[in-house]
């Protein structure tokens, strides 16, 4: 049987796209996230990166695994399904190695920028427009904790994953080792540690008010969760012991698995709590939240299997049912051979343009598995329960499914229909100057153009780096993390070990007994 002619994906028109958003001032239409500069950062950096793989498999380049992962989606493919359609994507997407915009000699100059929002209380900031107190730190006292000397900084959650992100991304391909260099990482998890709220929640924020203490801001909110536990994972080396310089407590990992646990919803999604409305993007931050609390420190990235996950979310079914509802056949309003109720028409909810129309019979709206029918559709996804297509949810459903299955990537889910969800991003979101706009027919914005980029990733879509689905960036910038982490505790380890040797001297020098100037120092007895 024939099988349709597949969308092309222009890699080349795309990269303009995000070369234009590097080079040149955002439109005015950003003027609203002027305090979220480090996650406008991170869309066109990561964007960037995925674009432009690099080949040479000596330096930083697509890991042995990413490229057996291929190598395992090709042995399994039917050759009378999805090869024929693998096949066709790989002659239909541009073969063409395409350099970085981003130059070698650009990256310690984006670096320096990235760290120069580092906060002495711990955390980044989100933007360096804002006026920063300039002598909020010049008594800190980061052991004791007292009020009297703390201050809260500008650090907030999100800013302080983008920050450390970008530092992966931006690392130097001859020492990728080197990416967390400049980071206080000690600082950091005493700063993540007190953002924990007692029900075991994180907020995103923390101030300090006059005779009361911490206050930790920002709602009872998935993302925070999904954030804490994977800057956890990317800072903390859980064989550290205690006695050992660089050691630093751990947040409560049982009060927050108690409450992801505790935020599933009737419906079987995730929401703040149990009584709200499930949404996509909440599911997939507690499936990754807790894949990233049971994650190796180092592993071939999106291949570990998850305990975790069975114990910790309570109705496994039920949630996958959830999110494969959130997948539905886009209905063109041109399309004459689809016959649709009137009532249905288009028409502006929430200010969203709606961009399906319900049919007369919910049949019409079935997933059909026939090839010749289901390589023709289009397939999109929502985030809510009745709620119109949306870029970004073919990302937010389609990672949490392969999560949620313990699948690195969507060739083989049986939830997630990847050939009819890349034609729709293909043919109704990517637009003509490059990028991929909210809903068809819209303009291009960075966050929507990145998650697009991320889903193909995680479609293994020939020609762009491979894609990490409980981070959303390059299995490549991955190990950069794992390599920065391990990097960042050679130092305190090599401070402990100079430290029993000052032991051992003073002994010999001073007799039976540790001087008191190692005991006051180092703690030594």
């Amino acid at each position: 049987m024939n099988q349709p002619t597949l969308p092309p994906f222009d890699i080349e028109r795309q990269l303009k796209y995000w070369k234009m958003c590097l080079d040149r001032p955002l439109p005015h239409h950003y003027l609203s996230n002027e305090a979220n500069r480090m996650a406008l950062a991170w869309f066109i950096i990561n964007s960037i990166t995925i674009l432009t793989p690099d080949l040479d498999e000596s330096v930083g380049a697509r890991t042995e695994s990413s490229r057996s992962d291929s190598s395992v989606v090709a042995r399994t493919e039917s050759p009378t399904s999805d090869s024929s359609v693998v096949a066709q994507t790989e002659s239909s997407t541009t073969s063409k190695q395409l350099i970085s915009p981003i130059s070698p000699e650009d990256k310690p100059k984006l670096r320096q920028w990235v760290l120069s929002h580092q906060q002495p209380g711990g955390g980044f900031a989100s933007t360096s427009s804002l006026v920063f107190p300039l002598h909020a730190h010049e008594q800190w006292a980061a052991e004791t904790g007292t009020e009297t000397t703390e201050r809260s900084g500008m650090a907030n959650a999100p800013g302080t994953l983008f920050a450390l992100q970008l530092l992966a991304l931006l690392a130097d391909d001859d020492d990728p080792a080197g990416a967390f260099n400049g980071v206080d990482r000690v600082q950091t998890l005493r700063w993540l540690k007190r953002l924990q709220r007692e029900d075991g929640s994180f907020g995103e924020v923390l101030r300090q008010l006059p005779g009361q203490g911490w206050f930790i801001g920002g709602g009872y909110d998935m993302r925070y969760c999904y954030i804490a536990a994977a800057i956890r994972w990317m800072l903390r080396d859980e064989e550290l012991p205690a006695d050992q310089p660089g050691y630093v407590e751990d947040i409560d990992t049982k009060r927050l698995m108690m409450y992801i646990s505790m935020c599933q919803s009737y419906s079987g999604g995730f929401a703040g709590s149990s009584r709200d409305e499930a949404h996509a993007g909440y599911a997939y931050c507690a499936l990754a939240a807790i894949r990233l609390l049971d994650r190796p420190l180092e592993t071939l990235p999106g291949y570990y299997h998850s305990e975790l996950i069975y114990k910790i979310i309570p109705d496994m079914s039920r949630l996958n049912r959830w999110l494969a509802w959130r997948q539905f056949v886009y209905l063109d309003p041109n399309t004459p051979s689809v016959e649709l109720d009137p009532s249905s028409s288009a028409s502006v909810e929430d200010g969203d343009i709606v961009n399906f129309l319900l049919p007369k019979s919910p049949a019409d709206l079935s997933l059909l598995t026939a090839e010749d029918k289901s390589a023709s559709l289009l397939v999109a996804s929502n985030g809510r329960t009745n709620k119109v297509a949306d870029t970004c949810y073919t990302w937010w459903v389609g990672a949490a499914l392969a999560n949620a299955n313990q699948s690195a990537f969507l060739h083989k889910n049986p939830l997630f229909d990847w050939r009819a969800s890349r034609r729709f991003l293909l043919e109704k979101m990517a637009h003509p100057i490059g990028g991929f706009s909210k809903y068809p027919g819209g303009p291009p914005d960075v966050y929507h153009s990145c998650f697009g980029l991320a889903a193909l990733g995680l479609m293994l879509e020939p020609g762009l780096e491979h894609v990490d689905p409980d981070f959303a960036v390059p299995l490549n910038t991955v190990k950069v993390i794992e390599k920065a982490r391990a990097k960042l505790f050679e130092q305190p380890k090599r401070a402990s070990a100079l430290a029993l040797d000052l032991q051992k001297m003073g002994v010999e020098m001073g007799g039976s007994s540790t001087p008191k100037w190692m005991q006051t120092l180092y703690g030594f007895t």
